[in-house]
């Protein structure tokens, strides 16, 4: 499931006004870390699928020899979508699908965030709570 012309502010509950980039002491990467670092070196790059896919790969450490049997798997089974990810429900990035469904990440904080807040040609949806 991918979006279109898209943009999922973060949750009402979020703890941070400012983007905050995601860091963790722990030995592997978060799957905030993962999707923060794709999105960051490419960004409008990704559709949903595709980011979720190649997070899914790295943080599971699956070999890319794997990667046409694991994607049958990964296809079959429903997850969450980035409404859900932490950058949007705790760490104040906004993440915009543009007219092909390549996402990209708006910091909080930023002009274009706001731009695209008050856009009406686009769908905007908040990043679900973290809290009931």
């Amino acid at each position: 499931m991918n979006y279109y012309d898209t943009f999922i502010l973060i949750a009402d509950d979020s703890p941070v006004r400012r983007s905050k980039i995601p860091e963790s002491n722990r030995k592997k990467q978060t799957i905030a870390e993962i999707e923060y670092e794709l999105l960051k070196e490419k960004p409008g790059y990704y559709t949903q699928d595709e980011l979720q896919f190649k997070v899914h790969m790295k943080h599971k450490e699956i070999p890319e020899v794997n990667r046409d049997e694991e994607l049958v798997h990964f296809l079959e089974k429903s997850r969450a979508c980035m409404r859900a990810s932490a950058l949007s429900k705790r760490l104040g990035w906004g993440i915009y699908f543009d007219s092909d469904g390549k996402a990209e990440l708006v910091p909080v904080e930023s002009k274009r965030y706001r731009d695209l807040q008050e856009r009406n040609d686009i769908k905007r949806f908040k990043a679900m709570k973290s809290k009931k």
